[in-house]
């Protein structure tokens, strides 16, 4: 069998508790996150605790909530479901297969689910809940429950990495289960749940977030926060193409965060290029082609609209007049406010992806390499340097600075909620970026906070981080988690409250 997988529930707040209610006409029971939101941004699938709080066992670890799913699955019930489903694992050992490895996502949900402290053996029924399938079905030829089976299916293909594609036939088997007109919302205002992708030089990374209104201004929530490494810049030159190879894989990337968005409820996805795709010949011909592939907006930022998007994320719970500062894998982006009425934005050919393919040869880099990195750093951000000078805080945002704050913090892992908001001195920075820069690839690679594929280009991004902070004259750095990603999810909040107004 297939090693078991975790499947963590959000957790639960007041207001989603309110909805599930609504949603079952009762308090539920047992309630511990919520495992799958439909595309209208509302509880579909929680998951349960294996005992009630009065030490009742309850088998069911998956249960659906959703009013229109669980009114399509009633009516395949009604018709023979169930019994047409016994009979095809009767007759097709792929399906019981399948279904077997669905018994051990249940199975490992539960014993992740035990309340702490309790031991299996002091339970009621002597633990034997723990054990159970699907829907507390002992074997997949005694499943009884179709609504347990669509609940489990749903979790399973939003969280669990190489899921199987015979869980997705069966549910594309029971037809559409969301309505479309989200009744589900009437009566309870417009869907604030949005996600934002930024396909960058090094990497794609996702946001979704809720909005929530805090002293008179939005405020996107974060519901999950991930990035992976994608080199789509690999190799790229001005006005050349990007890499059939590099391409796949950011494609790959864009589908998994675009199904996971839509698994937790964003009405709304937006993908936005950068740098990469700004330099190559075909970036907007690819963002277009994900666009139409995946069902979203999508296209590419330039420049400035970049700064600005990046500005307006960063800024947002840090006040005052401040300098943003974004190394990415293919440009430096500087932005600020002049004289409370103009905005001075500029976009540097200067990133970490860049700078290590123009600069860095040796493993760990020489100190002549670092120096050549150093050197053109400051000779660009140098020449915009006039407008950068003097603001109460220099911000820095994206994976350079996290890293580097997570490095000075010696953290035992990434921590974003222990990161954001750090402040790091110049000694700081600078001992981050040496003692990277002291040891190979492998060596960062093995550090608890290291993304995957940023170890190879964290020395070069650490040396314009330095080196910008000295040509502004800056000797502390802030660190911020918000950044262009909180930014695009505003924008597109903006756009879609003007279009209802208009409406």
């Amino acid at each position: 069998m297939p090693g078991k997988a975790q499947l963590p529930g959000r957790e639960i707040d007041e207001a989603a508790r309110a909805v599930i209610a609504r949603q079952l006409g009762r308090s539920p029971r047992g309630l511990a996150g919520v495992a799958v939101w439909c595309p209208h941004g509302r509880p579909a699938v929680v998951s349960t605790r294996p005992y009630l709080e009065d030490g009742t066992p309850f088998p069911t670890g998956f249960y659906l909530t959703c009013p229109s799913a669980c009114s399509r699955v009633a009516a395949l019930e009604a018709a023979g479901g169930v019994r047409r489903l016994r009979q095809r694992v009767a007759e097709e050992p792929g399906l019981r297969t399948a279904l077997l490895r669905l018994d051990d996502v249940c199975r490992a949900q539960r014993q992740t689910l035990l309340p702490p402290g309790q031991k299996v053996e002091e339970q009621v029924d002597g633990g034997r809940v723990l054990e159970r399938g699907v829907g507390g079905a002992a074997d997949p030829t005694t499943l009884t429950c179709l609504h347990a089976l669509t609940a489990a299916l749903l979790a399973a293909l939003s969280e669990v990495a190489g899921t199987i594609e015979t869980w997705r036939s069966l549910l594309a088997d029971m037809g559409d289960l969301w309505c479309q007109d989200a009744g589900c919302l009437r009566g309870e205002g417009q869907v604030e749940r949005r996600a934002a992708l930024d396909v960058g030089t090094n990497s794609v990374r996702l946001l979704v977030a809720d909005l929530r209104q805090e002293d008179g201004r939005l405020i996107p929530v974060p519901v999950v926060r991930r990035a992976e490494v994608t080199r789509l810049g690999e190799g790229l030159t001005e006005g050349g193409l990007l890499g059939e190879e590099a391409k796949a894989r950011t494609r790959q990337a864009v589908e998994r965060y675009v199904a996971e968005a839509r698994a937790r409820g964003a009405s709304l996805v937006t993908v936005v290029g950068t740098s990469a795709t700004r330099r190559a010949a075909d970036g907007a011909a690819f963002m277009q082609d994900l666009g139409a592939a995946f069902g979203v907006t999508a296209g590419v930022a330039t420049g400035r609209v970049e700064a600005l998007m990046a500005y307006a994320g960063a800024t947002l719970d840090i006040p005052g007049d401040v300098v943003l500062l974004d190394v990415g894998g293919g440009s430096t982006e500087l932005v600020r406010w002049v004289d409370d009425d103009r905005l001075v934005a500029v976009s540097l050919e200067l990133g970490c992806v860049r700078a290590t393919e123009d600069w860095i040869r040796s493993d760990p880099p020489a100190a002549g390499e670092r120096a050549a990195v150093r050197e053109e750093a400051l000779r660009l951000v140098g020449r915009a340097a006039a407008d950068f000078k003097g603001a109460a805080a220099l911000v820095a945002v994206a994976g350079t600075a996290t890293t580097l704050a997570a490095h000075s913090l010696k953290l035992d892992c990434y921590r974003p909620e222990v990161v954001h908001l750090t402040m790091l001195n110049r000694a700081q920075v600078e001992g981050a970026a040496e003692e990277m820069a002291a040891v190979p690839s492998e060596v960062r690679r093995a550090l608890p906070y290291m993304q995957p594929g940023r170890a190879d280009v964290i020395v070069a991004g650490a040396h314009i981080l330095l080196a910008a902070m000295d040509a502004l004259e800056y000797s502390l750095l802030l660190v911020s988690e918000r950044d262009i990603l909180d930014g695009i999810i505003l924008t597109n909040a903006g756009r879609a409250a003007s279009q209802r107004g208009a409406a």
